[in-house]
């Protein structure tokens, strides 16, 4: 008996352990965030019809939240927001009148974590760099996607992509701006 019991005591431990490296470890990339918003059980278990609407983040060093909003082919918007400790938060919205949702067909869009741009902030940083300017490393980041549509048709959806960088002191930023993956624009841009 006495036996079974230490074996178990070992096992609680080591698993403790387990969890508490990996919770340590944290996230810090956008990657993982989304792995965990899509775990939520009202995200999961919308399945395919949960659509990939905006994602909102900010980087301050190591302090970092992004909030992803999900559209249900429905009334509602559903949002996840994940820290860096990995704690996820949920709520949802009524969608309001946002001629997006009329005017884009939800259900030909690709799944949430296709639509990522490898490695989005080392290019920008790489664009800003060719142009002459000099990017803060680790200073406050904003990263923003938001889903629009091509001249107001249906079923003319681009991505958009936004990745807002300190220059110099810091006190100024430039934005990165992408469609479809591309880099479309640069412009200037305040960091509060």
């Amino acid at each position: 008996m006495a036996t079974k019991n230490l074996k178990q005591l070992a096992i609680a431990i080591l698993t403790t352990a387990i969890f508490s490296v990996s919770a340590a470890a944290g996230v810090s990339n956008i990657k993982d965030a989304l792995d965990i918003a899509l775990k939520n059980k009202t995200i999961a278990k919308g399945g395919g019809k949960m659509k990939l609407y905006s994602i909102n983040a900010s980087y301050n060093g190591a302090n970092k939240r992004w909030t992803f909003q999900f559209y249900d082919g429905g009334s509602n918007i559903h949002s996840v927001s994940i820290d860096n400790s990995g704690k996820a938060r949920y709520y949802r919205r009524d969608k309001g009148s946002m001629r997006i949702f009329d005017e884009v067909d939800f259900s030909k869009l690709p799944a949430p974590s296709t639509i990522f741009i490898d490695d989005i902030i080392n290019k920008s940083t790489t664009a800003l760099k060719a142009l002459g300017f000099t990017p803060v490393e680790n200073g406050k980041l904003r990263l923003d996607y938001y889903l629009r549509n091509e001249y107001r048709q249906k079923d003319k959806a681009y991505h958009s992509w936004r990745v807002t960088i300190p220059i110099g002191k810091g006190k100024e930023g430039k934005t990165v701006t992408f469609k479809n993956g591309a880099i479309e624009t640069v412009s200037n841009a305040t960091i509060y």
